[in-house]
């Protein structure tokens, strides 16, 4: 059935782009507009300097509107969803709405657990559930995280701590909803984001290569304004197929400040996913 598949594939999308914005997320685009330099305590930072500190700084705003847009590129097809909502830099409660084709899907992240409402009449949930639930605390100890499409959208600074000068290049300056940013390229260390768990580290450089590069525009109070990741992920289903997908996933915040007021679902309104995507990223059956 067309509409199934559709939001199936917006489910996909909206989790694939959670990967992106959480565990290797890169946001940007060549739409900024050139500026003069900013003459901010920035200037006398080196770019890693400025990047390194640019998680903290953007978690102390405390919250923020976001806008968020995934593309996927499968065999020379190209899909995208995008979305907006407010999320808590602090803790990681957000909530989105996200939509292709006519078709929605909410989502929302409250104590570190993913709630996603796919469209009435999708087919997706047991009867009499509206919600799908995925524990990303118990994901992540289950050693999954690294090979799941899930994460927490909170965490999506936090790779920026460990980076050295050699990682982050200073590309030039852009305006980014009116405001004037400086925008950072960054090599993003596989093995530092495993920290130091060598499966994880395998289960990473399997899926996505040895390379991911990150984008990153940051404020001249040194907080994030945009993020964008590339990744090309490579089939994971073990069959051997070489397939690959590109994904894009460009997030932007504003309105630092803004009210947040999200709360989970009813438990009795949810079907519990963890664990079929904890086997599901550990390769097993």
């Amino acid at each position: 059935m067309m509409v199934r598949a559709r939001t199936v594939r917006i489910a996909s999308l909206a989790t694939a782009g959670l990967l992106a914005t959480t565990a290797l997320t890169a946001c940007g685009g060549d739409d900024g507009e050139a500026e003069g330099e900013p003459k901010n305590a920035a200037a006398e930072q080196s770019p890693a300097q400025v990047v390194q500190a640019t998680g903290e700084k953007t978690e102390q705003a405390g919250s923020a509107r976001l806008k968020l847009t995934t593309t996927a590129v499968t065999d020379g097809r190209s899909e995208s969803v995008s979305g907006s909502g407010v999320i808590d830099l602090r803790n990681g409660t957000s909530e989105v709405r996200l939509g292709m084709k006519g078709e929605e899907l909410e989502q929302r992240v409250v104590d570190r657990v993913l709630y996603q409402k796919p469209p009435e009449g999708s087919g997706q949930l047991p009867k009499g559930k509206s919600w799908t639930k995925v524990d990303l605390g118990k994901l992540q100890s289950s050693g999954a995280m690294g090979n799941t499409q899930v994460s927490n959208p909170a965490d999506s600074l936090a790779y920026t701590r460990s980076l050295s000068e050699e990682n982050v290049e200073k590309v030039g300056t852009e305006k980014i909803g009116g405001v004037r940013t400086t925008h950072y390229r960054v090599d993003v260390d596989l093995g530092k984001l495993a920290e130091g768990n060598a499966e994880q580290e395998r289960k990473l450089r399997q899926r996505l290569g040895d390379e991911v590069p990150v984008d990153l525009w940051i404020d001249d109070e040194g907080l994030m304004r945009r993020q964008q990741v590339s990744l090309t992920v490579k089939d994971a289903s073990g069959q051997g197929s070489g397939r690959k997908a590109t994904v894009k996933t460009v997030m932007n915040l504003s309105g630092f400040g803004t009210p947040v007021d999200v709360s989970a679902p009813p438990a009795g309104d949810t079907a519990d996913m963890t664990d079929e995507l904890a086997k599901a990223g550990s390769g097993s059956a």
